[in-house]
């Protein structure tokens, strides 16, 4: 069988299992905890300051996830929620239409409204916070917080671990979202405090003064990250059980050798043991979000399944038999985009590409218009049993 993972399911766990699914990455996450609360924000054109008026929904969810993982063990499904890493803030929808438009309503944890020196900066000393909503900073209207400061790491992991002890998570997954603006191939945030002390200290120069490419910089950014991983797994040792660490993202799997460069130095964390699983993730539509596919030529985020083999296969190369892979397909389209049909034939072609590369499972994110479909659940039935 080949397990398959999916991702919020609007279906129980049990007509999950009943298809082959194995893993729920639960998207519960925002506002769950009471310790991570989220806020509603706003920021007129031109404004200096955010406004911030009540608290962004979620905190109903916490039942939500509660009850899904219950049932969820009782029908033999395993629950994974997964957690964007050191969001410090996203505006609503700019991001998707061209030219950008301002849409001034967003969210941002009530972590970072408290502690806005943790804030991620650019060169310039900049964090999301000074940006113009919809400034082309980075390819996302979103901003970070800094993992060079322990607190930030502290935070992020305090959730992570909650979500093992409240609802007895099988793992959590890492949502990275590293997408570069257009023209950059180097992340250009990570110029905190102790980031630039530690540099200054141990190279003699200011890094504000150097390329934003410049290896030793770049990799002492990236080392922030592994840092988390590593803390991430001491903290995970202590719970007398294994709880799953995977990572999810895309556009970071094509060249191994230059992860770092986007922070996720994935080979490194799988060569450490950091993690048990990696989800390359591959759009199957094109949700004509302003950038291209990262490190994509095509103009388009869809991904042909001769582009997905191939990124799959390097990952394995590196991989071997270290940590599993569940190669995922995005189609979160709300009913827009293609008819159902062509959907499932990419879903399904997408699924051999990835299993004939080598991965060890199939990941799906789809949306409640798509899981309403038979023919839907038709295709992960045929892809759980190995039918292309």
């Amino acid at each position: 069988m080949i397990d398959i993972a999916i991702v919020n399911p609007s279906r129980s766990p049990a007509k999950c299992a009943q298809v082959g699914v194995r893993k729920i990455i639960s998207t519960f996450y925002e506002g769950v905890l009471t310790s991570h609360e989220w806020l509603r924000c706003r920021k007129s054109t031109g404004a200096a300051d955010i406004e911030y008026y009540g608290q962004y929904p979620g905190a109903e969810s916490r039942d939500l996830l509660l009850n899904l993982s219950q049932e969820a063990h009782r029908s033999g499904v395993e629950v994974h929620p997964y957690s964007l890493v050191a969001i410090a803030g996203v505006w609503s929808g700019s991001r998707r239409t061209v030219p950008r438009t301002i849409i001034p309503d967003g969210r941002i944890p009530r972590f970072a409204v408290e502690h806005p020196e943790y804030m991620s900066r650019g060169r310039d000393g900049r964090s999301w916070l000074d940006w113009e909503v919809g400034e082309p900073v980075l390819g996302y209207d979103i901003g970070y917080m800094s993992l060079a400061y322990p607190e930030v790491r502290e935070y992020v992991i305090a959730g992570l671990v909650a979500y093992a002890r409240e609802f007895a998570a099988d793992g959590v997954q890492l949502e990275f979202v590293q997408v570069l603006a257009e023209g950059e191939e180097v992340w250009p945030l990570g110029y905190d405090a102790p980031a630039i002390a530690h540099y200054t200290e141990s190279h003699g120069s200011d890094p504000r003064e150097i390329g934003n490419d410049d290896e030793p910089w770049t990799r002492l950014r990236a080392g922030y990250y592994t840092q988390l991983m590593r803390e991430l797994r001491e903290e995970f040792s202590s719970l007398g059980r294994n709880v799953e660490i995977s990572v999810a993202t895309e556009g970071v799997w094509s060249a191994p050798d230059g992860a770092y460069k986007l922070m996720l130095d994935w080979p490194a964390w799988v060569d450490e043991g950091l993690v048990d699983a990696l989800h390359p993730r591959f759009w199957i539509i094109d949700p004509h979000y302003p950038l291209s596919y990262p490190n994509s030529e095509t103009g388009s985020w869809y991904v042909e399944p001769a582009r997905i083999e191939k990124e799959i296969a390097t990952v394995k190369e590196v991989v071997g038999e270290k940590c599993e892979i569940y190669g995922t397909v995005l189609g979160k389209n709300g009913g827009g985009g293609i008819p159902v049909g062509e959907f499932v034939e990419r879903t399904v072609a997408a699924a051999k590409a990835m299993i004939e590369a080598g991965s060890d499972g199939f990941g799906i994110y789809a949306d409640d218009h798509l899981m309403s479909e038979t023919k839907f659940w038709d295709a992960l039935r045929q892809i759980s049993t190995g039918r292309f």
